[in-house]
């Protein structure tokens, strides 16, 4: 009988015991596994684009804004180097085309400019970047920047004829990548283009002398892209 006193002792010590060692050694959530983005890649993407001309006061009283949206498409290519401390650094081409054609009637205090209707938008653009992100997960989030070149195209009824252009500038983006999996990620990107000035003032009418125009370009774009 002198056993049951000593056996209910070592209970009461070993419970607080345990209850110690729980208290001791917490439950810590894994951290999310990071997807290497070294290598090359290509994909499609598509979105909405906003197109602006800036056309100068010697067309306009004080100066004018003609705006073109629509819609665009393309493909992109390029190649990421991922970084020990989860920098990723790259570059990437891409090509697309634009539906974005506006038309618009100009009010002028010119007489001759007067009335006269109007057709522009850009046809086709162009893109060379280099891009810097971080991978955290699945994600990869990065800004990128680099050269951009648009074909713009259109028409003016006081001459009768079309015109086209190949401007060049400059353009930058943010954006993020997904992985689905290994090899197959998504993507949603917004960027801005300047393509400098030019002359289609002077083209479109035949009158020498004009100033020229300022074009710039705003997209938003979701594409799927492919790593191997």
């Amino acid at each position: 009988m002198k056993l049951l006193p000593c056996t209910a002792l070592a209970a009461l010590l070993a419970a607080p015991a345990a209850r110690a060692a729980d208290i001791s050694m917490p439950v810590t959530a894994p951290s999310p596994a990071v997807v290497d983005w070294s290598g090359f890649y290509f994909g499609a993407e598509g979105g909405y684009g906003w197109l602006a001309g800036e056309i100068p006061e010697t067309v306009f009283t004080a100066g004018k804004t003609e705006a073109a949206s629509g819609g665009t498409a393309g493909v992109f290519v390029g190649y990421d180097h991922q970084l020990d401390n989860r920098m990723v650094i790259g570059i990437e081409g891409a090509y697309s085309y634009n539906w974005n054609d506006n038309d618009y009637v100009v009010s002028s205090p010119l007489p001759i400019l007067n009335g006269q209707s109007v057709t522009f938008g850009t046809e086709w653009r162009a893109s060379v970047e280099g891009r810097l992100g971080y991978a955290w997960g699945k994600a990869l989030v990065y800004a990128s920047g680099g050269f951009a070149s648009t074909r713009l195209e259109g028409s003016f009824s006081l001459t009768g004829q079309g015109y086209d252009d190949v401007l060049n500038g400059w353009t930058a983006g943010l954006g993020v990548d997904y992985a689905f999996n290994e090899h197959v990620f998504g993507r949603l990107k917004v960027r801005y283009s300047d393509y400098g000035n030019t002359d289609l003032v002077t083209k479109a009418t035949g009158l020498p002398g004009l100033s020229d125009t300022k074009l710039t370009q705003a997209s938003i774009t979701a594409g799927i892209g492919f790593n191997f």
